[in-house]
């Protein structure tokens, strides 16, 4: 039940002191809102109609590709050691092309598996078959053998960026194939709950070392497999590295490729125009975040990816009908953000990010058209919140001081026996694990019971949103000063700090149902669509406008 305002953090024996906080909508609000594109899209609207929509101003158009590179583990260490396995079969290389050193490639059996070291100064294989050149090969007495080829046959292409805001590509990528899957979320299957322990971590005289990152290479086609990820299985390659940090495997492959293993909507009954917006603002999100730091994270704090698993047919579909297509503004990559829900109102980057949006002036906040703006409402424990906030004392009630353009607080009060403090309201957000940051009350009550404190969430971060360097900074942050590296990865995630907690943070977003709307309750927003489609059709093809 609900008490009054003024209340004491210690409880008392009716039950315990909270703090009730309701909202609406899923994620940070600003650009595109996905509820917004399915229902849009259920009222007719297609894919330029809510792309201008949601990033007025921008351009729809191009045909842009190139790599993208996913840290998709951490191990700690040196020592350490990650699994590999090849369900078609593969082999290890200690580099991607070229001549390889002596005991590469490693070659894996299909069903095999291996574990992929670093002590600190090489790297070595435990597990397949050496493919040996010298005449001696250790004390361990190992018969000298002639070098010998795979019969792996791996086919590999380098395919260019067609735009200067993608960065270089580090390497070619193994050829890949559509999948023809159907499956609308990640398998469980039966593997066991936790991977095998590693070996030992000094490698025997029998086995490849390197002093160079190793590249596990699918039999092409097939997919490489890590069991720490919940046995996520990955198309592309992968490669073992310690450049810049600990050890961390890393997925390499083409952007498209990448777009079909994205867990950000797994609904095939969604409408054909929500999918191609999703791709395309994904597509615009990946190739921009390669450009400004080299690599992309798995979470939601960039997109959430979790590989071949995730692959369905109508996402497939879409992903090859908007092949290569981006947003673009004043002819570079636009920061394509988006959100699972907005609560029917998109945010501001001020609300969602807490900056103006000088870098981005096409986020901007306003009315979409959604059936479902997802409320919520969140009781935390008032020692909760003080613990959460750094509050000096006990925590008595707390407000929204000042709103944002769209209603999202922007600062909130709390005040309690050590007087008043304001919080910025991200922090607030952030601190608390409340859902979005379209926080719309805030009032005290009384629990029965101390309710559990939600998790901490982290919101996707806009690539390049660094203050006025952002987007200079094409580099790996591995190979960037400190200060610098640490810079980009507080803005965005997708640098080598945050690699060491994307096991710990990948989550999947809500969506929402895949249902028709109730279209009494669209017919304003039909009239809209209506006219909007009829203006665009004298329009530029690609041009995308505000309705």
């Amino acid at each position: 039940m609900l008490g009054g305002p003024a209340l004491s953090a210690r409880g008392t024996a009716d039950g315990v002191p909270v703090l009730v906080i309701d909202g609406r909508g899923h994620g940070h609000g600003v650009g595109m809102a996905q509820d917004g594109a399915f229902w849009m899209a259920k009222a007719g609207a297609g894919t330029a109609d809510i792309l201008g929509h949601f990033y007025p101003g921008t351009h729809l158009g191009g045909r842009v590709g190139g790599q993208v590179r996913v840290p998709v583990l951490a191990a700690n260490g040196p020592p350490a050691a990650a699994e590999v396995a090849f369900p078609g079969g593969g082999e290890i290389r200690d580099t991607l092309d070229g001549e390889q050193g002596d005991g590469f490639p490693v070659v894996v059996a299909a069903g095999g598996a291996v574990y992929l070291n670093w002590d600190g100064q090489k790297y070595w294989v435990d597990g397949g078959q050496p493919t040996w050149r010298s005449s001696t090969l250790s004390a361990a007495g190992v018969a000298a053998t002639t070098s010998t080829d795979s019969t792996t046959t791996t086919t590999t292409t380098s395919t260019s960026s067609t735009t200067t805001t993608t960065s270089p590509l580090l390497s070619p990528s193994t050829t890949t194939t559509p999948s023809t899957t159907t499956t609308t979320a990640p398998p469980t299957g039966d593997a066991p709950a936790e991977p095998a322990p590693p070996p030992e971590q000094a490698p025997p005289p029998h086995q490849a070392t390197s002093g160079r990152s190793l590249w596990a290479v699918p039999a092409g086609g097939t997919t490489v497999t890590v069991p720490a990820r919940e046995f996520r299985t990955y198309r592309g390659v992968v490669e073992a590295t310690a450049v810049g940090g600990p050890l961390r495997l890393v997925n390499h492959l083409d952007v498209e490729t990448y777009l079909k293993g994205m867990a950000e909507v797994l609904d095939p009954t969604w409408p054909h125009a929500a999918l191609e917006v999703q791709a395309v603002a994904a597509r615009t999100y990946a190739l921009r975040a390669m450009g400004v730091a080299g690599e992309i994270c798995d979470t939601q704090r960039c997109q959430v990816y979790v590989g071949a698993g995730a692959e369905y047919s109508a996402m497939n579909a879409a992903v090859d009908r908007t092949r290569g297509q981006v947003l673009s503004y004043g002819g570079r990559l636009a920061a394509a953000v988006y959100s699972s829900n907005a609560g029917g109102n998109s945010g501001s980057p001020a609300e969602g990010f807490g900056t103006d949006n000088s870098f981005a002036p096409y986020l901007q906040p306003g009315p979409y058209l959604t059936e479902d703006p997802r409320p919520w409402t969140v009781e935390i424990a008032l020692t909760d919140v003080a613990d959460r906030l750094g509050y000096p004392g006990e925590v008595h009630s707390a407000g929204v001081s000042r709103f944002g353009p769209s209603g999202r607080a922007l600062e909130v009060t709390v005040s309690g026996s050590a007087g008043q403090i304001a919080v910025d309201g991200l922090t607030f957000d952030e601190a608390l694990g409340l859902r979005s940051t379209f926080v719309v009350g805030l009032r005290t009550g009384v629990a029965d019971v101390a309710p559990d404190a939600p998790r901490r969430t982290h919101l996707q971060r806009p690539p390049g949103f660094v203050g006025s360097a952002g987007d200079s900074l094409a580099a790996d942050p591995s190979s960037l000063d400190d200060a610098t590296a640490a810079a980009v990865t507080a803005a965005w995630p997708g640098g080598r700090i945050a690699a060491a907690t994307a096991a710990a943070e990948a989550r999947t977003r809500a969506t929402p149902p895949g249902r028709g709307p109730d279209m009494s309750g669209v017919v304003f927003y039909s009239v809209v669509l209506l006219g909007l489609a009829a203006a665009a059709a004298g329009a530029a093809a690609t041009r995308l406008r505000r309705v």
